[in-house]
């Protein structure tokens, strides 16, 4: 089986489809990389979370030490930003190029993101920045479309089912201000 390097924006979001639709065809890898995240308490939540079910569907787990102020000096410039503009194109592309990065460091075949889940999120931007990834790291972008066949909907009844952390936003503190004005 090919080796894919999957980055995991948290548990939710990667559980059903890593167990149901990856780990049959793939040998799978979560990274964990989300410098996005509000606060360390934050990314801990999420990361115990992944932490927990890595073990439970014996996914090996590599985790990129939590650096929110790197990101934040670049993000910042965008805050006003509605969800789904430029700030979160930044974004996608700071964890996917770290992921397609390590990928090709690693000799992964193919890197791809649970990003891809959520239908929330800008897939057509998530898809055109893994395929720039792809041409410059030399590795496969895993183009899926994981919100098919009810797939956001399985991925929260598993969460749901397993008992996990289930955040109301993608994590920055900017998308949770414009959650919280809502």
């Amino acid at each position: 089986m090919k080796k894919l390097l999957l980055q995991i924006c948290c548990a939710p979001c990667g559980a059903y489809i890593s167990r149901d639709r990856l780990a049959p065809h793939y040998d799978l890898t979560w990274y964990f990389c989300n410098p996005n995240l509000v606060s360390q308490e934050e990314y801990d939540k999420r990361l115990a979370m992944v932490e927990l079910m890595a073990a439970k569907f014996s996914f090996p787990l590599l985790v990129e030490p939590y650096n929110h102020e790197a990101w934040k000096e670049i993000a910042c410039a965008r805050a006003g930003d509605p969800e789904r503009s430029e700030r979160c194109r930044f974004c996608y592309r700071d964890r996917l190029t770290k992921t397609a990065c390590l990928a090709k460091e690693k000799g992964f075949d193919i890197f791809g993101t649970t990003l891809l889940v959520s239908p929330y999120k800008d897939m057509a931007a998530i898809r055109e920045i893994g395929k720039e990834l792809e041409e410059m790291s030399e590795v496969a972008f895993l183009d899926m479309d994981f919100q098919a066949n009810d797939g956001y909907r399985h991925s929260q009844e598993l969460a749901k089912k397993l008992g996990l952390y289930r955040q109301k936003f993608c994590g920055c503190e900017y998308s949770l201000d414009q959650v919280s004005s809502k």
